[in-house]
């Protein structure tokens, strides 16, 4: 058998090792094949991507330059817009326009002046041609004209008086503008004489109207907004000094109808001090002082009525048993708690004295006859705090009380100290007649024993 000899089993082992590498190898090529058609898909996608990607930024660049388009459109069309307004507020189209009317004109009259003089001649003389020593004159007649425009330029500017150069203008134009129309009338028919003496007289009338604006514009450099809203302020100011003069002269009338006095001496300090250095108030009140020596509104007699109710609230604060200062605390308790409020006395037992008919006397309620005012000073109808009751002249004297009031005597600094109404304060209440007389017993002990 010879070397090279081999059995069926290893030639099938190495066909089928042949046939397992093909496959790897088959395998591996598809799987090759597979991810390069997958990098072709996804480098397609992500070429794709890229594209919008581009085409995004793109359209936000192409947006962004469309803005700045408009941005500067809107600058170029403002920076137009505001040139257009200075231009408007200077006038510049205006005085171009002037100018160019100017020039129109004297290119219309000069010649139609020109053609009248130039054929001017001697009466019967033949064949005279052209009158050339007459060619100055219309030229004169026209420049001297404008001489008139510019003398009123110059006389503004140094601040001189410009009638003078506007009546040398108007009769130059004036006798240019006649010369002028009686030619062109006689040439050519009556419109035609009337547009050559437009020619001579409305260019130099535009030059002075352009002058005058100026002046006014420079006197009065304010914008046209700023002009209406001076009108309005002026406007609105006139009103309302309209609407004072109004009231004031409705009070002039009033005080003189109600204060001859007063208003005459008022009328006399107004025209004594320069105008304005006085107010109305001022003067008035001033002239009130001057008559009167008191307050503004308060005369001898309205301070004769007035002590007088103070003296007639004294009396009857008197007459009650109350004092001043016992009226303002109810007062402001009332308007503090309202006027319904029950209060009790200093040492809190009801108003009217103490319980049980004790020291003080008398009941809760205020009998029928009882201390003049018990009513009209309380509060609205009611018992005035307690501290009055009905009058017990025969009363005796309670101890307690007596004892209650040595007491205050001796932290109120002695007898003398005492007062009817510190008694009843003590005491609970009652009547002003019984803190009297306890008032006056106790004075009465501690002299006799100081003695």
């Amino acid at each position: 058998m010879s070397s090279g000899y081999l059995s069926w089993a290893e030639r099938e082992a190495q066909a089928e090792k042949t046939r397992a590498e093909t496959k790897r190898i088959a395998a591996e090529a598809e799987a090759a094949q597979t991810a390069a058609e997958q990098a072709a898909v996804s480098g397609a996608a992500k070429t794709a991507t890229d594209a919008l990607v581009e085409q995004v930024k793109q359209a936000k660049l192409a947006k962004q330059l469309e803005a700045v388009k408009d941005d500067s459109n809107d600058e170029k069309r403002q920076r137009k817009q505001r040139q257009s307004e200075s231009r408007a507020d200077q006038g510049l189209r205006f005085k171009a326009l002037v100018n160019v009317v100017m020039i129109l004109g004297l290119l219309a009259a000069l010649p139609a002046q020109l053609s009248y003089f130039l054929q001017l001649h001697k009466k019967g003389e033949q064949n005279p041609g052209y009158s050339w020593l007459m060619l100055p004159v219309p030229l004169f007649l026209e420049l001297l004209a404008w001489v008139g425009v510019l003398g009123t330029q110059w006389a503004h500017r140094k601040g001189l008086p410009r009638w003078p150069f506007w009546i040398l203008t108007a009769t130059l134009a004036s006798v240019a503008g006649y010369i002028n129309f009686t030619h062109g009338v006689d040439q050519y028919g009556l419109v035609a004489g009337v547009a050559l003496a437009a020619t001579s007289i409305i260019g130099p009338l535009l030059a002075e109207v352009r002058q005058l604006l100026e002046s006014r514009a420079a006197a009065d450099p304010r914008s046209l907004e700023q002009r209406a809203l001076a009108k309005a302020a002026d406007r609105k100011a006139a009103k309302e000094k309209e609407a004072a003069d109004a009231a004031h002269a409705v009070e002039d009338a009033r005080r003189l109808a109600l204060f001859p006095d007063e208003f005459a001496e008022y009328e006399r300090i107004v025209v004594a001090h320069p105008t304005g250095a006085i107010t109305r108030e001022d003067a008035w009140e001033q002239a009130w002082h001057n008559l009167h020596l008191l307050p503004l509104g308060v005369t001898a007699g309205t301070l004769a009525v007035r002590e007088a109710a103070r003296a007639g609230i004294e009396i009857a604060l008197a007459d009650a048993g109350r004092s001043p200062e016992s009226v303002a605390v109810d007062i402001l308790l009332a308007d503090m708690f309202g006027p319904g409020r029950d209060d009790g006395g200093p040492s809190g037992r009801a108003s009217g004295g103490a319980p049980g008919g004790g020291a003080g006397g008398g009941s809760g309620a205020t009998p029928r006859g009882g201390p003049k005012g018990a009513t009209t000073l309380g509060r609205k109808g009611k018992q005035a705090s307690g501290r009055t009751s009905s009058k017990t002249p025969e009363k005796p004297l309670d101890p307690a009380d007596v004892e209650k009031v040595r007491k205050l005597a001796e932290i109120s600094g002695g007898p003398d100290a005492l007062s009817a109404r510190k008694v009843r304060e003590v005491i609970g209440g009652g009547s002003n007649e019984y803190a009297v007389r306890l008032r006056d017993a106790v004075k009465t002990e501690i002299r006799q024993e100081s003695k």
